[in-house]
């Protein structure tokens, strides 16, 4: 499970990634994108992930990481912040949920170009 370093990542113009390091290793990444809506008039933050390198995981740094973007999107002014999880990963899913988020019923469509 690697998490890259600040050299890995190629951001577009609306995305941020936050770092979470162990002195200078990069031992954790956060990636964001902004999604503008002119119609609803709101900002929301897609969660893209959250990676926490295998060996430092459930220490709570993943909560922390959370709680870093929930405090930026409040200083942004961002109305929602969304992102989708797989039924297995029982961990995330509870932090989201112990932290306010829904699960918005929905279907997926996706399609390869």
């Amino acid at each position: 499970n690697t998490c890259g370093s600040s050299n890995d990542f190629k951001l577009m113009e609306n995305q941020k990634v936050l770092l979470l390091k162990n002195n200078n290793t990069v031992i954790g990444a956060t990636l964001i994108t902004l999604k503008n809506d002119p119609i609803k008039n709101t900002k929301t933050y897609y969660l893209d992930y959250i990676c926490i390198k295998k060996e430092y995981q459930k220490m709570g740094l993943g909560r922390k990481m959370f709680e870093e973007l929930l405090n930026i999107a409040k200083e942004n002014n961002i109305d929602y912040i969304e992102l989708t999880s797989r039924e297995e990963r029982t961990a995330a899913r509870k932090m989201y949920l112990d932290y306010g988020m829904t699960i918005k019923d929905t279907d997926l469509f996706i399609k390869k170009v």
